[in-house]
């Protein structure tokens, strides 16, 4: 072969052996949802936690109505400076690659400092994330476990009495497929499976050394997956977990006036063996103004309506009492009277021509200063506190 043509095909393999080749990784989503700006709201980033491999990235929408950033660090830490998104409308996106650094990654939103999320970067196989310490409630040393599926898993929640884990997800789509790796640290010998309290037999597991690998296709009514065991992480509190059945309810409203009706409705969890509840409205001298014996007839729901007329003929605190067996009873409060003035929101009353300084606010919330724009907030005693803390409020 001519000596420059073996030396031109020596240097093409080179240049195909040496060429960098470019791996794009996946892109992971997380989403600013409505009402991400109120401290109390359910989520500020959903999900609040990722875990994602070295070369992925991860973009975040906001699906809120006002602004937000996402800037990395957080009121404890500072700015970082790895990244800040600046401004982002509602409806903008802003993505960032996560490369070589392995470890966590914290970031919030400077405008709502209180929204806070985390990115993990860790080797993971494809498709795969990690939910981080699951067992910490139970626990001095929780445990890490890495997971697939296509919905949003939410909480990994081990109770330690029944030795179960119970995963908790949000999202609907039809042959999801769910893998999870279980160290026996965390649950041993896994015997049973359960779909929304349903046992089912559709699932698989293989043992890995000591690890436990669960695969099995949801459905999309899936809402949450219980396994059990023979043991869990953790140790119970016997104090804690001498009622079996836990009865939870809500009010209506707190505050009822003449010919008003009281809506009482709640949900048993963990119910044993509980087919009735009763309910008693007590007045303010401690006097069973109202009685009744509610079935519960295929469900653990419940909902009752009291009127308060012929019932409730003094003005005062009274509590809705719940009992049932085995279950600590559950007592809401409320008040019947005459119902206090409600005052237009802070910025009608502003508009109105009415002094910053000398807006009202409604019974419960507190009258503040924002430091930001020096207009008139009403917040409740926490969120009070929290401002005035943080140095975003003070008073007039």
């Amino acid at each position: 072969m001519n000596s420059r043509i073996l030396l031109f095909s020596i240097l093409i393999i080179l240049t195909i052996t040496i060429a960098p080749i470019t791996v794009y990784g996946e892109t992971w989503n997380v989403r600013i949802p409505a009402g991400s700006a109120e401290i109390d709201a359910p989520a500020h980033y959903l999900p609040t936690e990722i875990s994602i491999r070295p070369g992925d990235k991860v973009e975040w929408g906001n699906a809120d109505t006002v602004t937000h950033t996402v800037t990395s660090g957080s009121l404890e830490l500072g700015l970082t400076g790895i990244f800040d998104s600046g401004f982002m409308d509602p409806g903008s996106r802003y993505t960032v690659m996560f490369e070589k650094n392995l470890g966590e990654t914290k970031y919030f939103c400077k405008l709502h400092p209180w929204m806070i999320g985390i990115v993990n970067v860790v080797e993971l196989e494809p498709g795969f994330q990690v939910f981080h310490n699951v067992g910490s409630d139970v626990s001095k040393s929780p445990i890490d476990v890495p997971y697939k599926v296509g919905r949003n898993l939410v909480s990994i929640d081990v109770d330690t009495v029944r030795k179960s884990l119970t995963f908790s997800f949000v999202g609907k789509i039809n042959n999801d497929e769910f893998v999870a790796y279980l160290p026996d640290a965390l649950i041993k010998n896994p015997q049973s499976v359960w779909i929304n309290d349903k046992q089912t037999t559709n699932y698989q597991t293989t043992k890995e050394n000591d690890i436990t690998i669960l695969a099995m296709t949801l459905g999309d009514y899936v809402q949450q997956v219980k396994v059990v065991g023979t043991e869990v992480i953790g140790k119970a509190n016997p104090k804690e977990h001498v009622l079996v059945n836990q009865i939870n309810g809500v009010l209506g409203k707190k505050f009822y006036e003449h010919d008003d009706e009281i809506k009482i409705s709640g949900i048993i969890q963990n119910p044993v063996q509980l087919y009735e509840i009763s309910l008693e409205v007590i007045s303010p001298k401690g006097v069973t103004v109202f009685h009744k014996d509610i079935p519960l007839i295929n469900s653990t729901k419940f909902s009752e309506t009291v009127s308060t007329t012929g019932v409730l003929r003094e003005f005062g605190e009274y509590q809705a009492k719940i009992t049932g067996e085995s279950a600590k009873s559950l007592f809401l409060k409320f008040e019947y009277g005459i119902a206090p003035k409600e005052f237009q929101s802070p910025l009608k009353q502003m508009k109105s021509g009415i002094d910053a300084s000398n807006v009202m606010c409604n019974e419960g919330f507190e009258l503040l200063m924002k430091i930001s724009n020096g207009k008139a907030v009403c917040l409740n005693e926490s969120t009070a506190t929290i401002m005035l803390q943080r140095g975003w409020a003070d008073y007039f």
